[in-house]
């Protein structure tokens, strides 16, 4: 009878596994289903369950890695994934050594990512397979590491030195581009195209925020991941940037689907946002604004239809709240070239701005304008080197009350297209 019994539970034990079994299977076929036909995210839900299901399984931990490292373009989060592949692989699998140096590299583990990208190396090649070389991946990791060791140097001995322009590092600035740098408070509002958008394939401009704190600048967050301040995202899905503010940072302008909006603080809350009206957002391309510290004079950016140049317009607060019609600054501002990215200070009597007009460092250059007492505006000062390189440099802002600017630039030495500068006078 006992025996009887124990075959019983055996036949029970042995059906219920492969009952299992055959969900894992069902379940693991329908990840691959929704990944081979690009539903990515269903994907990933998918192929969480089978990693809870299963931890230690090899298959499912390495192709959700590699669903993050390429399709969802999060190789920070493909990391734990490929540690595990790496460690519960019987058959060596090169590639994963690679990849899991490359997502090291990303998130700035340096002597880890060096010491996988040697682990490849050294697995011999199988007959007819072409391997990759990874030296330029171990030479890169060695030159980002002594880069950000320059950085941390530099910012020691900026006091010294007087004018220091120092990157803000890999930390926040991407492969991509990171531009319009802004400060609210005690943290740092910025653009960046950091993430890629399979639904509309291409990297998407969006706002981030990040802070200094413990002399380096911390991860930044997705603004729509940040209590009271994601109000200020009209669309977490599309590109828009973030100006200006003004100085109490009770209103603010945003550039989303080619127009300028405002959004206005009530109490601790943002109100709902404000498309500005068609004497504003008559430019095909309305592509920045920039209010006065105290709201009631905003620099805008036209272009003309005739030339495809872009100029600068100023536009005053009407006393019942409306904007007047926009009128263009004089000569000493606009030229035949590009005019762009305006801020105004504090106290609205300095302009900077950048221009592609002969006569500067490089290609955008930053210059600077102080009003006149007739109301005018003077001639335009480029900033000097080293704020001004022989590369595009744009989106300035500079805060009186800490002698600190901060711009974006493609200049060389970067760590992608458009980087965030600091400039410490």
């Amino acid at each position: 009878m006992k025996s009887l019994f124990i075959i019983t539970i055996i036949l029970f034990t042995n059906t219920l596994l492969c009952a299992q079994t055959q969900d894992l299977d069902k379940l693991y076929n329908k990840a691959r289903t929704r990944y081979a036909t690009g539903h990515f995210e269903d994907a990933r839900d998918l192929y969480k369950k089978l990693v809870k299901a299963k931890p230690d399984d090899f298959v499912f931990n390495y192709e959700l890695a590699m669903l993050y490292f390429h399709e969802l373009n999060n190789r920070s989060e493909s990391i734990p994934y490929f540690e595990t592949a790496r460690r519960v692989m019987q058959d060596t699998v090169a590639d994963l050594f690679n990849y899991l140096g490359q997502a090291y590299q990303d998130n700035l583990q340096y002597d880890k990512a060096i010491k996988s990208f040697n682990q490849y190396s050294a697995i011999p090649p199988e007959e007819g397979v072409i391997r990759v070389s990874v030296k330029r991946y171990i030479e890169a990791c060695r030159k980002e590491k002594q880069r950000l060791a320059e950085i941390k140097s530099k910012r020691a001995k900026a006091s010294a030195k007087g004018v220091e322009v120092i990157n803000l590092g890999p930390v926040v600035n991407s492969e991509n581009d990171d531009l319009s740098p802004l400060l609210y408070d005690d943290k740092l509002f910025y653009t960046s195209a950091s993430t890629f958008d399979y639904v509309f394939n291409e990297y998407i401009r969006k706002p981030y925020v990040t802070q200094y704190q413990n002399n380096e600048y911390q991860e930044p967050k997705s603004l729509i991941d940040v209590p009271y301040d994601k109000a200020l995202v009209l669309d977490p899905n599309w590109h828009q940037q973030i100006t200006s503010f003004t100085l109490d940072f009770d209103m603010a302008t945003v550039v989303y689907e080619n127009n300028i909006w405002s959004i206005e603080k009530k109490g601790q809350n943002w109100a709902e946002p404000q498309k500005l009206s068609r004497k504003i957002n008559r430019s095909k391309d309305n592509a920045y604004a920039a209010l006065s510290g105290k709201g009631d004079r905003m620099i805008i950016v036209l272009q003309d239809r005739k030339t495809k140049q872009y100029d600068l317009y100023q536009t005053v607060k009407k006393g019942e709240g409306e904007w007047k019609e926009p009128v263009k600054l004089n000569s000493n501002i606009n030229t035949a070239n590009n005019e762009h990215y305006p801020y105004l200070s504090a106290d609205g009597y300095t302009l900077y701005f950048s221009s592609d007009k002969p006569g500067g460092n490089g290609k955008y250059d930053i210059y600077k304008s102080q009003l006149q007492e007739n109301n005018e505006w003077g001639p335009a000062i480029p900033l000097k080197a080293p704020v001004n390189s022989s590369g595009n440099d744009i989106t300035y802002k500079f805060y009186k009350a800490i002698n600190k600017a901060y711009f974006s630039s493609d200049r060389d030495g970067g760590f992608g297209k458009l980087d965030l500068y600091e400039v410490i006078y």
